[in-house]
This record gives C-alpha cells, structure tokens and sequence, in this order.
C-alpha cells in the first residue's frame, strides 16, 4: 500500500511540475501525542515524527504522508510495561481558505487514513501471551485535523496541527481493555522545507 502511494506520488509530482503548479513540501514535526485506550486510561508523550507534502495537485488540494515511532510506558497490562506505536498516515489536505490571497497564511482541513503498528514490550521484546500470540498488532484507522501554515518565506513553512486518528482495533480485549478502540490525539508543530 505504501509503495504504491509512493509511486503514484512520484508520478504526480512529474507530471505537475511538467506544468510548474506544485510544492513539494518535507519536514520534521514535534508532537504531543496523548493515547486514549479506555474511558478512565490515558497517557501523553512528546515525539518526533516526518511528514512529506505535495500541494495543489489539484486547485487547494494536496497529499501528504506522516510517520512517527512512539513509545508510551503503561502499568503492568498483560505484563508489558511499554506500547510502541508506529502511526503512518495518508491525508487528502484542503485549503479551507482559497479567497484569501495572502502567500505567507495557509488553514488546511486534513482527513485520511492510518495504518497502525503496534507492539506490547517488556524489556525490548516483545511480550507473548499465554495463548502464545504476540502482543505485536497492525490496525487500520481514520485521520482527521486541521493544519495552519505560516510561510516567512517561499522556502519554508512552520506548521500548527492537531489530528485525530480513530484506531479500529478489533483485538483490543483480548488485552484486558475494554474500549473496542483506541485513539491517539495529536497536537504539535512542524518544520516544512518547500520546493517550488
């Protein structure tokens, strides 16, 4: 899946800049990640993740692709006391602000979908449960956030954002969680480099 949106990608990006209408946009992001797995059980962290851009594919459209790795300490839950996350994701993005024509100032509305990798750890391995199963899980999702983009220049772009990603975990319970699924808030800023 990820390689085919890639190719796609590339192949966007040649024929737009064939017409010279597209930015391609990639950068680091610093974000607050707050995990949600049942109504009374949350926990925050800090993070680094990359995102990569391409604007107006379409007229105020655009893609972009974002990944991080996260890893949230827990209480003894099925004797793992760490969660890694690997949230990849891939949003349409829309300029909710196209009558304004000011080139330092961008709103977009961002909504997509996720793919969610996710471990139990116990001192780096991964834990086994008594079934023999791997707490070593893959979830699909769906994203949604909005982004405000301020540009000093046409180079770089520095980004506020908060999303949020509905995890669809259909094998939570068998975790000792109740909530059927999981959801990973996020608010951060980023760092964009554009290439005209």
């Amino acid at each position: 899946m990820v390689r085919s949106f890639l190719s796609s990608m590339l192949i966007f990006i040649f024929l737009s800049q064939v017409e010279g209408k597209v930015n391609i946009s990639i950068g680091p992001l610093f974000s607050s990640y707050l995990l949600l797995m049942d109504d009374n059980y949350s926990k925050g962290k800090w993070n680094t993740g990359v995102e990569i851009g391409v604007e107006d594919i379409i007229p105020t459209i655009g893609l972009k692709l974002r990944g991080s790795k996260v890893r949230f300490n827990v209480s003894n839950k099925q004797d793992a006391n760490v969660y890694e996350y690997i949230p990849l994701s891939l949003c349409t993005s829309f300029d909710i602000l196209p009558f304004v024509d000011v080139h330092w100032l961008n709103l977009s509305l961002e909504t997509g979908f996720g793919f969610y990798f996710w471990k139990g750890l116990s001192d780096d391995e991964v834990v086994v449960l008594e079934s023999g199963e791997k707490m070593d899980e893959k979830d699909y999702g769906f994203v949604g956030g909005l982004t405000l983009q301020l540009k000093p220049n046409r180079y770089i772009g520095l980004e506020f954002s908060t999303r949020y990603n509905y995890i669809a975990s259909s094998n939570i319970s068998k975790y000792g969680l109740y909530d059927e699924d999981e959801k990973l808030w996020e608010n951060g800023v980023g760092l964009k480099f554009i290439i005209p």
